[in-house]
C-alpha cells in the first residue's frame, strides 16, 4: 500500500457578484509520497495554480488562504499540476490522503468542469481528519493544527501553505501509523457526490 498525502487550497466565493455558476477551483497544490511504514518520500510538489474559469480570486481569498492574485497569475494549470503530483506516487492503487473530504469531493468536480479525468480510484480515499477521530478518540474533528499538537510533531512551514500543509498531515499519519493505526477508506460517496463541490475547509 502506498499513500499521496495531499492538500489543495481552494478559491473563494465572493461575498457579492459571484455568478450563479460559480464553484471552487483549485489554486494550490501540495504532495508528499508516504510509504506504508510511515516513511516520507524526499521528492514533493507544491505549486500555485492559475483557476480556469474565475481566474479573479475574490477579496477574502488572501485572507482565509494567504495567496495573491499574482501568486495563481504566474501560476501553472491544473493539467500540468495534476501529473505532477501522480508522478510523486504512481501505484495505480495509491490511496489519496487528506485532511477532511472537500479535497477529494472538490478535486472531483474540478476534473468533472475541466473535461478532465479523475487521477486516482475515487474509492481509495482516506480522510485523515476523521481517521484522527476516531484514533484519538475525540468527539469531532480537530483542526490539523490541533493534531499537529496533539500528536507532538514538529510543524513544518505556516498553516494553508499546501505542500506544507500536506507535509504535516503526513507527519500526524506517520504518527498514527507508528501507534497501531492502520488505514481505512473513507465513507464511500458515490461518483455523484464529486459534483457536490463543498466550500473551503479549515485546518
Amino acid at each position: 500500500m502506498e499513500f499521496l498525502c495531499v492538500d489543495f487550497e481552494f478559491s473563494v466565493k465572493r461575498a457579492f457578484g459571484s455568478p450563479r455558476a460559480w464553484f471552487p477551483e483549485i489554486i494550490e497544490v501540495g504532495g508528499v509520497r508516504v510509504s506504508a511504514e510511515g516513511e516520507l518520500g524526499l521528492e514533493r510538489y507544491g505549486a500555485f495554480v492559475k483557476p480556469r474559469f474565475w481566474p479573479r480570486l475574490g477579496p477574502d481569498c488572501y485572507g482565509i488562504t494567504g495567496i495573491r492574485q499574482e501568486d495563481v497569475d504566474q501560476g501553472v494549470s491544473l493539467e500540468d499540476a495534476l501529473p505532477r503530483l501522480k508522478d510523486l506516487a504512481p501505484a495505480p492503487d495509491t490511496w489519496l490522503v487528506a485532511w477532511g473530504d472537500a479535497d477529494r469531493r472538490i478535486l472531483g468536480h474540478v476534473c468533472e468542469q475541466y473535461g478532465l479525468e479523475y487521477p486516482y480510484l475515487w474509492e481509495n480515499y482516506c480522510d485523515l481528519a476523521e481517521s484522527y477521530k476516531n484514533f484519538a478518540q475525540l468527539e469531532r474533528t480537530a483542526s490539523l493544527k490541533t493534531a499537529v499538537t496533539e500528536m507532538k510533531v514538529e510543524q513544518v512551514g505556516i498553516l494553508h501553505s499546501a505542500l506544507d500543509d500536506a507535509v504535516n498531515a503526513a507527519l500526524v499519519m506517520q504518527k498514527m501509523l507508528a501507534q497501531g493505526w492502520s488505514a481505512e477508506r473513507a465513507s464511500l460517496i458515490p461518483e455523484s457526490g464529486k459534483k457536490k463541490a463543498g466550500g473551503h475547509r479549515g485546518v
